[in-house]
């Protein structure tokens, strides 16, 4: 399996680099060194918050690695969601730390379940500042049907096993997403809530060091945009979807236009210098299991 873990990293390479040579990123103007400082710093935690996720949801399914394998085959797959095709980005982690096919299944499975996790938590954040700040009712009530659509699917037994057969039959391929014990995932929910807790501050932390005028509520933009970037299957890392929807959202919340997309997109670049981090992280791991 390792000879196919490095091709995919290095295919996630070439994809990264097809990505940034074709982004027009407008240079910011940075009004404050310490918010900008605290914005990396809280980056680059919510990166290493999100391999203790990783390490819970594997040892949660009998699966126990050091939190260094954890490190390893998280951080060194994180440059795969610029594949088109958000299965890299459960595959990669999942190939690093499996020793044949079965196992590429087996925790590929636990993987996507994690994301699921994390795709729910995120867009529960979202629900806040949708509630209190935006007025279209059509929104907000998208976001309120997306997360009980969610929850049930996610914990709801009958609920899950009727939208499973409903898949089956429009993909015509043989899907079995079980649901889950909400209380035995537990531990991995709070991990996700704490990764986005670190990243939406640092996306509020990012703000400020470029405008006075970004307040606390606009910092919610940012879990918003993941969770509807995850959701399009065919963009590459949210390709473009995340900075419109981060530039709408701050426009909408009373930014002018020109100044919410510099921060939408230039904080496109400080997201991939964490992820950066994570991968040499990664790398100086000792491989101890």
């Amino acid at each position: 399996m390792k000879k196919w873990t490095n091709i995919l990293i290095y295919t996630s390479f070439v994809f990264l680099f097809i990505y940034l040579i074709r982004q027009d990123y407008v240079q910011p103007e940075i009004k404050s060194i310490p918010y900008l400082i605290s914005s990396i710093v809280l980056l680059f935690s919510g990166f290493v918050v999100s391999t203790f996720s990783w390490r819970r949801a594997l040892i949660k399914n009998g699966k126990t690695i050091s939190h260094s394998t954890a490190i390893r085959s998280h951080g060194m797959s994180v440059f795969t969601k610029y594949i088109p095709g958000k299965i890299w980005v459960i595959l990669g982690r999942a190939s690093a730390i499996a020793s044949d096919k079965d196992e590429v299944k087996k925790f590929s499975f636990i993987s996507f379940q994690e994301q699921m996790i994390y795709l729910w938590t995120g867009f529960i954040i979202s629900l806040i500042p949708s509630l209190l700040f935006v007025k279209e009712i059509w929104i907000n009530l998208s976001l309120v049907v997306t997360i009980v659509g969610l929850s049930f699917f996610l914990f709801v037994p009958w609920f899950n096993q009727m939208m499973s057969r409903i898949l089956k039959k429009l993909s015509k391929k043989d899907l079995n997403i079980p649901s889950m014990s909400f209380k035995s995932n537990l531990a991995i929910i709070v991990s996700t809530f704490w990764i986005w807790l670190f990243w939406t501050s640092s996306f509020y932390c990012f703000g400020k060091s470029l405008s006075d005028d970004f307040y606390w509520h606009m910092s919610f933009a940012f879990p918003l945009s993941v969770c509807l970037g995850l959701l399009a299957i065919f963009l590459p890392g949210g390709l473009g979807l995340r900075e419109g929807i981060i530039t709408s959202f701050l426009h909408y919340c009373g930014l002018d236009l020109v100044l919410s997309s510099t921060i939408a997109f230039s904080n496109r670049l400080c997201f991939i210098a964490g992820e950066v981090f994570i991968f040499l992280l990664a790398l100086f791991q000792p491989k101890q299991d």
